[in-house]
């Protein structure tokens, strides 16, 4: 992992529309060289707090609920880890063998864009997923989601990430590097190295016109847009000595200095966006785990059986709508409704699919996909097995999920159990309210994995929430959780075979 002096990212959103969910108390989130302390620290109420130690290049999400970062993983290079905007609940997203640097959030927080090898990559938040987008360094995507700027060859570019069309932006002699964008998309300020000094330039993009912002011998980096769009915060280093300053164009930059530090938040009104009461879906580590014997074909099989829960610990309902057109139709479009700060609501059509499911016991509409349990090799992450579970009904059947506030979760709302004994439904509603957890029993209806071919050894047991990220979550980093477990055929592989956990990893999917 390449060392990083002193690096200002980003100021956390402060303020909000009426009914929107308050923004974190930090205000700046920076790294510090090893030489001065190492580590990600944040700054709140004029203290410096650290939070991650040998951390660097911390990125704020849209919403200033999440930091990404990089920190060096078990083989030495950098990965890209997220954690909560006070340093908890972190979950690693990446785990290649490359050197991975400067994550930048996209604005709906599903995605990261990074360096790694000298590409830029575009992964899933969860972590699992990714695509490249173009040779380049220093990525950062743009507040409306559609270009990720970028430096490469020693010229600033942007790149769709859906398309992939890339435009060249500047042809200088100089370096320039390290772009960042206004939060009106209309201006990037990035860092011009010409050799004897690095300053900062402001590029407005629909003129091309350039701006010098700093002229002196210091050497400037990582510059960071405010809030208001005026302030512009970035780092220095003279002498081995790191500062922060604070710059509004038109008038000279001011050392902020560490500690005190006091940024005060903009006034203006936060985006729609923020005001959306999200749910956030918790996946437990499997728990109760036991081996059933199955015969099937006249043939013996083995399932491994285990209970699933999935806590909603967001500040909203994960409400789900479905409807379809005709009764011939033997499938209904999911909607998710979030419900806003102000009382309105707003809707993501095609986030799933709804199933007629007939069984002995609970003939009724599935939300296909919601939970994925899977079996995989420790050494290489390889799926092995996955389940053959035919869906799942949400609702508010199980409350008193751990961490929510208050301890008693509001009344149930989701109790019809999704139109059961009716297949001729035309629209349904499911779903999982705040404080209340989709838990699903060992054996339940394909709650099992077959592991008759699996040799004994050591393996990874994992539950999974929202697979495919359809869902709309305040975070997706905690949609995973495993086991580690040791499989022996003590008595043969005609006998049943027997199980021991080794270690439980909450957050992660691999233990």
């Amino acid at each position: 992992m390449r060392p990083t002096v002193l690096a200002v990212l980003a100021l956390a959103l402060a303020g909000g529309a009426p009914g929107a969910v308050p923004a974190p108390t930090a205000t700046l989130a920076f790294a510090r060289s090893e030489t001065a302390g190492g580590g990600l620290f944040l700054l709140a109420g004029g203290r410096v707090r650290p939070v991650v130690p040998g951390a660097v290049q911390p990125a704020w999400s849209r919403d200033a609920r999440r930091l990404a970062y990089v920190a060096p993983g078990a083989d030495g290079a950098g990965d890209v880890y997220v954690a909560d905007a006070d340093g908890r609940h972190r979950g690693r997203v990446t785990w290649t063998a490359a050197d991975e640097a400067w994550p930048s959030w996209s604005p709906d927080g599903r995605h990261l864009a990074l360096e790694r090898g000298g590409r830029i990559v575009v992964v899933r938040a969860d972590g699992r997923g990714e695509r490249p987008i173009a040779p380049g360094h220093e990525p950062a995507w743009s507040p409306g989601g559609r270009r990720i700027a970028f430096s490469s060859g020693g010229d600033l570019y942007t790149a769709n990430p859906g398309t992939g069309r890339i435009v060249r932006l500047t042809r200088t002699p100089a370096t320039e590097n390290a772009p960042a964008w206004s939060p009106d998309a209309r201006r990037l300020v990035h860092v011009v190295d010409e050799g004897t000094q690095a300053d900062l330039v402001s590029l407005d993009l629909s003129s091309g016109g350039s701006t010098r912002l700093t002229n002196d011998p210091a050497v400037e980096r990582t510059p960071a847009f405010g809030r208001d769009g005026r302030q512009i915060l970035y780092s220095t280093e003279v002498d081995a000595v790191e500062t922060i300053w604070s710059l509004r164009p038109g008038t000279a930059a001011a050392p902020i200095g560490l500690p005190p530090f006091s940024v005060r938040p903009s006034p203006r009104p936060a985006p729609p966006r923020l005001a959306e009461l999200l749910p956030d879906l918790e996946q437990r580590p499997p728990a109760d785990l036991s081996v059933r014997v199955e015969r099937r074909g006249g043939r013996v099989h083995f399932l491994l059986g285990f209970d699933s829960a999935t806590d909603n610990l967001g500040d909203g309902p994960m409400t789900l709508l479905a409807r379809r057109r005709s009764a011939r139709a033997a499938t209904m479009a999911v909607t998710q409704r979030v419900r806003l700060g102000s009382g309105a609501f707003r809707h993501y059509p095609r986030v799933g699919v709804l199933r007629y499911v007939y069984s002995a016991t609970h003939s009724h509409w599935h939300v296909m996909d919601f939970q994925r349990y899977e079996l995989r090799t420790l050494a290489d992450h390889r799926l092995l097995v996955r389940d053959r579970k035919s869906g799942f009904c949400l609702a508010d059947h199980w409350a008193h999920a751990p961490g929510v506030q208050p301890n008693e979760p509001p009344r149930p709302v989701f109790m019809d159990y999704c139109e059961r004994g009716n297949p001729r439904a035309m629209s349904v509603r499911q779903g999982t309210s705040i404080g209340y957890t989709d838990k699903y029993p060992s054996h339940f209806h394909g709650q099992n994995l077959d592991v008759t071919r699996i040799p004994a050894g050591n393996y990874l047991l994992v539950n999974r929430a929202n697979p495919e990220v359809l869902l709309h979550e305040l975070r997706y980093e905690n949609n995973a959780a495993s086991l580690r477990i040791r499989l022996t055929w003590p008595r043969g592989r005609r006998a049943q075979p027997r199980v021991q956990v080794l270690a439980a990893c909450p957050d992660s999917d691999r233990c």
